[in-house]
């Protein structure tokens, strides 16, 4: 198994996942994280599936603001409110914001793609976990 193969597969998978995922989906990925994958490997063909949610992984914290900053501000700052004044953090109302808010979706997928382009690192323990894992399950 070649490990930059496997690194770059997962990388594709993540990509496309933020592209496709719901407003559902993002929104859970920026407040809680619970990121995942499962990996087939045979020979050089490599299959990833993103998942939310399962057991906690390197990548687990990816995209993850606890709320702690508003994603769509962090791309427009405090001064520019195209997507209309977001209801306080924490509030019931922020989520029904963000729900209906194309921009802000929009945003969450730039903030998250960004995480997954700067934490390589973390991508490589991943896979550097997994392969270990296989290993395990090849021994005797």
């Amino acid at each position: 198994m070649n490990k930059e193969i496997i690194l770059e597969s997962l990388t594709r998978a993540l990509e496309s996942w933020i592209r496709n995922a719901s407003a559902e989906q993002l929104w859970q990925v920026h407040q809680t994280g619970g990121l995942g994958a499962s990996i087939h490997a045979e020979s050089d063909i490599v299959q990833v599936r993103v998942v939310l949610g399962g057991p906690r992984n390197a990548l687990s914290d990816i995209g993850k603001t606890d709320g702690r900053l508003p994603v769509t501000e962090a791309f427009l700052g405090k001064s520019v409110a195209a997507w209309g004044t977001p209801p306080a953090q924490g509030s019931p109302a922020r989520e029904q914001w963000f729900l209906s808010n194309e921009l802000a979706q929009e945003h969450a997928r730039q903030y998250l793609a960004a995480e997954v382009d700067e934490k390589r690192d973390v991508l490589a323990r991943f896979v550097d976990d997994w392969m270990t894992r296989q290993g395990e399950a090849g021994s005797p």
